[in-house]
């Protein structure tokens, strides 16, 4: 996740004019309890969004979900870039950046990568090549990026993550 990025496309900043809104999606779609939302916010004195609540694992549970969707139709080639960055601050907590594209049928296959979100805003870099694939056997087309979120997932824990920039490096 360390690298010196030579060029950055910004795709989502709350100052933007045409900046993507966020949507919040949570286990409830499948059964499951836990409960959150995305809101805007201002953290030291940065324009942000959020995404707070509380994960459950009950019912077959477990996850949070801040994504951005029809990143197909804005006009990128994200192949001609090297990976994500973004810019985050959260609860000292681990979280997913999960990547969904046209080759995945199911809803619970992504490609992902952790991180972990401390409490001061920081930069992190996601190149392409390192995340994972997720209960698929395909590989990465970052010609076929749709949608991307932001996680918390896989535990009961109280989710606090802010993002304030969130873009392309290459």
């Amino acid at each position: 996740m360390n690298t010196s990025p030579i060029e950055m496309h910004e795709l989502y900043n709350p100052a933007m004019k045409n900046s993507p809104e966020w949507r919040f999606v949570s286990d409830q779609v499948m059964g499951g309890v836990s409960e959150g939302q995305v809101f805007f916010n201002i953290e030291e004195e940065s324009p942000c969004h959020c995404l707070t609540g509380l994960v459950s694992l009950e019912n077959n549970g477990g996850f949070l979900q801040m994504q951005l969707v029809n990143l197909d139709q804005i006009g990128i080639n994200y192949a001609d870039y090297k990976g994500l960055y973004i810019e985050v601050k959260g609860n000292n907590h681990e979280y997913n950046l999960h990547l969904r594209t046209s080759q995945l049928w199911l809803p619970w296959q992504s490609f992902r990568q952790r991180f972990f979100a401390v409490e001061q805003w920081q930069r992190l870099f996601f190149p392409f090549e390192e995340f994972e694939s997720y209960k698929t056997f395909s590989e990465l087309n970052t010609k076929k990026i749709r949608r991307l979120g932001i996680l918390a997932i896989g535990e009961a824990f109280e989710s606090n993550i802010c993002i304030r920039n969130l873009g392309l490096y290459r």
